[in-house]
C-alpha cells in the first residue's frame, strides 16, 4: 500500500473548515463506489470487496474522536505524561524516555489504536492534537485539539482534512516550537517559512483543506492487493 510516487488530490474551500470537508469527501467516496457497484444513490449499497473482506461505503462513514480511541487502546488519559512514558517504554518505542510527549503519544497511536477501527468500515479519526498538527487551526473550544482528521479504510490512511491555520501569530510561533532542539541533519531541511508567514498576514481566510491518496482508493474500488498495479503512470514497470 506505500509507494514512493502517488497521485493525489489536494483541495481548498475558502469559508470552509475540516466538517464541510468531511461532508465533501463522505460524498466523493460514497459516489464513486456507488458508480462501481452499479447502485443506485441512496440505495442499499454500496458494498465492495476488498481481499478477504466487504467494504461498507454507505453514509454515514463511522467517526471516532483520536483521544477516545487512544482511551480505548491504552486504558488512561493520553494528556498523563507519566503513564505514556511507561507505555512508550513497554511497546519498545525507541526514544520513548525523550521524545516529545505528544510525538510519543501519536507513536503509541499508530502502533496500537489504529488496529481498533474496523477495516470494512470507513472511518473518521477527528480532532488529533495540536502537538503533532502544525499546519492545523486549534480548536475554538479546546485549542489543545486541532480541527483534523484522517480517513481510513481497510487499515489504509486515505487522506487527511483540516481547517486551515490562518492565524499567522499561531503559525509562527508553531514553526519556531518544531525547529528548536533540531539537531544539525534536520536543520539542514528545516526552515522557518518566513514567506509562507508573511502570506497569512496579507490574508488568507478561513479555510478547509484536504488532501486524497487516489491510488488507494483506487485500489480499494478495483480490488487491487497492490498500489503498484494502479499507479497512473509508473517510473518502474513490473
Amino acid at each position: 500500500s506505500h509507494n514512493p510516487e502517488f497521485t493525489a488530490m489536494e483541495a481548498y474551500e475558502a469559508f470552509g473548515d475540516y466538517m464541510t470537508m468531511l461532508e465533501m469527501v463522505e460524498s466523493l467516496v460514497h459516489h464513486v463506489a456507488c458508480a462501481m457497484a452499479g447502485c443506485p444513490e441512496g440505495g442499499n449499497g454500496p458494498v465492495l470487496p476488498f481481499g478477504s473482506m466487504q467494504i461498507d461505503y454507505r453514509k454515514p462513514f463511522e467517526r471516532v474522536r483520536y483521544e477516545d480511541l487512544c482511551q480505548r487502546a491504552f486504558g488512561f488519559d493520553m494528556r498523563d505524561e507519566a503513564k505514556v512514558r511507561a507505555a512508550g517504554k513497554e511497546h519498545h518505542v525507541e526514544k520513548w524516555a525523550t521524545l516529545d510527549h505528544w510525538l510519543l503519544v501519536n507513536e503509541l497511536f499508530e502502533e496500537k489504536a489504529e488496529g481498533l477501527l474496523d477495516p470494512s468500515k470507513p472511518t473518521f479519526v477527528l480532532d488529533y492534537p495540536s502537538a503533532i498538527s502544525p499546519l492545523t487551526r486549534p480548536s475554538r473550544s479546546r485549542p489543545a485539539i486541532a480541527e483534523r482528521w484522517d480517513l481510513f479504510i481497510a487499515g489504509m490512511e486515505i487522506g487527511p482534512a483540516y481547517s486551515e491555520l490562518n492565524d499567522p501569530d499561531i503559525q509562527l510561533a508553531k514553526f519556531t516550537e518544531q525547529l528548536k532542539g533540531a539537531d544539525d541533519e534536520e536543520s539542514t531541511f528545516r526552515t522557518l517559512d518566513e514567506d509562507f508567514v508573511e502570506a497569512l498576514r496579507v490574508g488568507m481566510p478561513p479555510a478547509g483543506g484536504l488532501g486524497i491518496g487516489i491510488d488507494r482508493l483506487v485500489m480499494l474500488l478495483t480490488d487491487s492487493a497492490s498500489i503498484r498495479d494502479v499507479i497512473l503512470f509508473p517510473l518502474l514497470k513490473s
